[in-house]
């Protein structure tokens, strides 16, 4: 496999991460074709989105499976396309099943010495930034504020360049719906000693007579052999017509014991101030502890203590969650 067609892997293989390495089902006269995915098992108890539970366990079990692979056009030109879909389960007594996947991303595009434009249902600008500090069970939410910096948006065109030790990234929505148009663009520069800094900007309107959203994220992390540290900050508004500001911040750390054992520790907060009153969305610590039998299966206990209070917007009855997940990675 030649560094074009793993640099236009890499491209795909950015909108999801299995924990393992996809299995290469084709390759042949310039082109290749990989399945990957994973099986999850994710128990809750006490709480399910900070909502108590009546019973023993809530189950937000997931089956995710993907497809990906590239052609070689010719020696400055390949093509590449991917796809995922995730099927859930329906956490009842009445054992209900749920058989419909939900699209995730569906994309292709081409890869040369300028980089790599892509088209489809794919993540924006903005969200190589919150993947800084999204490393752990419940993290996540800096990239939720405003469509224009989300993940999986529809009728994406994204451009991403790798400069050395500068990624770059350009994204342009282009709406279906009358005013729905939307743009990002960020970049990580990374320093040789394992520092990054990241920095993004994204904005969108919201629909004929809306108002138009905006969000500045900024990002910092650090790898130092098997400890990984990351912090991000969000802020912005989510409508300029109606005084809707936005801010978020999310601390991430890992550190690997080198027998398999990871240890996660995480803490998010993310705030609106809707006509001078701010309510909280999210306000919690985690802590986590992972084990990898091997590359392909690995365990956690991850327990997220809320802090949010039940009058807080949002908060429900704010109890605390306690997860044990069991993945199985392909």
């Amino acid at each position: 496999m030649n560094n074009k067609t793993l640099i236009a892997l890499a491209v795909a293989a950015a909108a999801v991460s299995t924990g393992a390495s996809a299995a290469n089902v084709y390759s042949q006269d310039g082109t290749e074709l990989n399945v990957g995915g994973r099986a999850e098992f994710r128990g809750d108890f006490i709480g399910n989105g900070g909502e108590e539970i009546d019973g023993t366990m809530a189950n937000n079990s997931r089956f995710r499976l993907n497809i990906g692979g590239t052609t070689q056009i010719n020696d400055s030109l390949s093509g590449f396309g991917f796809y995922e879909a995730e099927q859930g389960v329906v956490s009842s007594s009445g054992n209900d099943a749920e058989t419909d996947f939900t699209q995730r991303y569906m994309f292709a595009g081409l890869q040369g010495n300028f980089g790599a434009v892509s088209f489809g249902r794919q993540d924006t600008a903005a969200v190589q930034i919150s993947q800084m500090s999204d490393v752990t069970t419940f993290t996540g939410a800096q990239k939720e504020f405003i469509a224009a910096g989300n993940e999986q948006v529809n009728n994406t065109i994204l451009y991403t360049g790798d400069f050395d030790a500068l990624s770059v990234k350009a994204s342009f929505i282009a709406g279906e719906d009358k005013d729905t148009n939307g743009y990002g663009i960020s970049g990580i520069y990374t320093l040789p000693m394992g520092l990054g800094f990241g920095l993004g900007y994204s904005a969108g309107d919201n629909g004929e007579n809306a108002g138009t959203g905006n969000a500045i994220i900024a990002g910092v992390n650090y790898t130092l052999d098997s400890l990984y540290l990351a912090g991000t900050y969000t802020t912005g508004e989510t409508d300029d017509k109606s005084s809707s500001d936005f801010n978020g911040m999310e601390f991430a750390a890992t550190y690997g014991f080198g027998n398999g054992f990871t240890l996660m520790g995480a803490y998010q907060k993310t705030e609106y101030d809707v006509v001078g009153q701010t309510v909280n969305q999210s306000d919690f610590f985690e802590i986590t502890g992972d084990y990898a039998f091997n590359k392909n299966i690995n365990a956690y206990v991850a327990y997220m203590l809320n802090n949010l209070d039940k009058d807080d917007f949002g908060a429900k009855d704010a109890e605390d969650t306690l997860r044990l997940g069991l993945k199985y990675s392909f």
